[in-house]
């Protein structure tokens, strides 16, 4: 076997492990809160070993954060620029549309699981992963030619708190308006341009 064909083997090897360790965490959520699920019971619904758990993630907040991180870049296009600040705009609209989205169409996952959570010690992680991606787009759009008049990392944690709070309180309530005027509602609070002018 050559070097390149044995490493294809143990990326895909590595790949089944993840998706394996992934699927049972969201299954255990539909029954359980995090703060109630262990990395034993995790390893046991997916049939992976203990040992193999821990070659790739340090706990199950790890493993929850790559799962978040996974699901928010499954939001994104391929080659998504943002090249002003009206794209900016539309990147924001385009994200919290997804979001709503998955959270509709996982409401038992997320309201068992993570809201019922005991001190709700998962939401930091969605606000990070967040806060992450919107941080790396702002940096992208420095390297299109513009400024930031406030710190890329202080904007982002501005957003993805006000979109994981909104969505929250959305989830809460049973939905009480729709996908469509919650987007709307929160585009009407999105103003970037104060902070974005062209070099």
């Amino acid at each position: 076997m050559t070097e390149w064909s044995h490493k294809k083997k143990e990326d895909l090897r590595v790949e089944r492990t993840f998706r394996r360790l992934s699927q049972a965490l969201k299954s255990l959520l539909l029954e359980r809160p995090f703060e109630d699920i262990f990395v034993t019971d995790i390893c046991e619904r997916a049939i992976v070993h203990r040992t193999t758990f821990y070659k790739h993630f340090k706990d199950k907040y790890h493993l929850l954060e790559f799962c978040v991180r996974q699901l928010i870049q499954s939001f994104e296009g391929p080659d998504e620029q943002i090249v002003s600040t009206e794209s900016m705009k539309e990147y924001y609209i385009n994200l919290i549309r997804k979001s709503l989205l998955y959270m509709a169409d996982h409401r038992a996952l997320l309201k068992t699981g993570i809201l019922r959570s005991g001190n709700n010690s998962a939401l930091p992680m969605f606000h990070r992963s967040i806060a992450g991606l919107i941080e790396t787009k702002l940096i992208e759009n420095e390297k299109l030619g513009y400024d930031h008049l406030i710190p890329c990392s202080m904007i982002a944690q501005y957003y993805s708190g006000a979109l994981i709070s909104a969505s929250i309180w959305w989830l809460e309530n049973d939905v009480p308006i729709s996908i469509d005027e919650m987007v709307h509602d929160i585009s009407l609070l999105i103003n970037e341009s104060g902070y974005l002018v062209k070099k």
